[in-house]
């Protein structure tokens, strides 16, 4: 703990416990532990589980005295858990895990777990030789703090049927991402201008709907319908990425947003969804087709337009004989459909 008071560890812990929004408490977190644990550097890994794989991935770097967020759907920041010393060992077990260098460094891993014991994050705590002594009861409670109020945050932010994120989470995120620039204290990051440079992609917004499923409740009840939005939900956190983001809109539709991808990637993703929906046996119901209308999100979107042309796009496969994937800009070009006028504060818009 270095010299810090205990003041000093009690007001960064509540500074951290101010937050409401998951992205701002990782930085913090991240930040907070940076300094009272006198560390080299602090990596914070996000965890993702598709089918027997785990996948991992860099959200926040501290370093420096600074902390930034690389998890922003960059490919670089997926990483290759295996190089990475004590790892596996702290993904068995489930506990603070430690591994000291021959020169005499050491590394701690501290794993964060949902309600459920799965393991969503790691951090990576990096000390020198030299670093003063800690207690490991500091370092648990420390996280343990960090996870219990995380658990209560996450439950404010998910659909309680299917644990994807709900609506009210979506506005926010929405508004994050068409602002292209997410603010941490004094450090702004314009992720438009990193995913342009670097990659030359886009972020994209889709709608998927469950066709005909006043039918599932009508012919077979509201608990297996229920059951049918559970068992789509779990298809779709096995067909996208873990930097995609899923939300369940409301009812039987669904959003996804699509990180930094092109929109040939886009569209492979949506359609390999679709497509094992339509495979599925969902019980006693039976085959279940979905529908699916996606936009780009350009950086001069807003979000009433992302959604209206997203939505005009999932109309348009639900009229034109639904189990079908359609990009709102590819409907325009081909003359399916036409540019609606946007107003805005009284504003007409094309």
């Amino acid at each position: 703990m270095g010299s810090h008071s205990a003041s000093e560890i009690v007001q960064s812990l509540a500074d951290v416990t101010r937050h409401a929004d998951n992205e701002l408490l990782d930085i913090s977190i991240t930040s907070s532990l940076y300094e009272l644990l006198t560390a080299e550097k602090i990596l914070l890994y996000k965890i993702f589980y598709v089918k027997n794989s785990v996948l991992c991935y860099c959200s926040i770097e501290a370093v420096n005295d600074q902390a930034r967020i690389m998890d922003r759907g960059i490919k670089s920041s997926k990483v290759d858990y295996s190089t990475i010393p004590s790892f596996d060992v702290c993904l068995n077990s489930k506990k603070l895990t430690k591994h000291v260098s021959d020169s005499g460094e050491s590394t701690l891993l501290y794993p964060i777990t949902d309600k459920h014991d799965n393991i969503i994050s790691v951090f990576r705590i990096e000390r020198s030789k030299n670093a003063p002594s800690i207690c490991d009861r500091f370092i648990s409670g420390c996280f343990q703090i960090y996870q219990n109020y995380l658990h209560l945050l996450r439950d404010s932010e998910r659909d309680t049927l299917t644990g994807l994120l709900n609506r009210k989470t979506f506005d926010r995120d929405l508004q994050k991402i068409c602002s292209q620039e997410i603010e941490h204290g004094n450090k702004v990051i314009d992720e438009q201008k990193i995913r342009k440079t670097a990659y030359d992609t886009s972020n994209w917004l889709a709608i998927a709907d469950v066709d005909f499923f006043k039918r599932v409740n009508d012919d077979f009840g509201h608990l297996y319908g229920d059951e049918v939005l559970l068992l789509l939900s779990n298809i779709m956190r096995e067909t996208f990425r873990g930097v995609d983001v899923l939300f369940r809109f409301g009812g039987e539709e669904f959003v996804i947003i699509l990180r930094s991808t092109d929109l040939v990637g886009a569209t492979n993703a949506l359609e390999r969804f679709r497509q094992k929906v339509e495979s599925f046996e969902f019980p006693k119901v039976g085959k279940v087709t979905i529908s699916i209308g996606f936009f780009e999100i350009s950086e001069d979107s807003i979000p009433t337009e992302i959604l209206g042309n997203a939505d005009e796009a999932l109309y348009f496969s639900k009229d034109n004989g639904r189990n079908q994937t359609n990009q709102y800009e590819q409907l325009i070009l081909d003359g399916k459909i036409t540019k609606k006028l946007v107003v805005v504060d009284d504003i007409e818009l094309f």
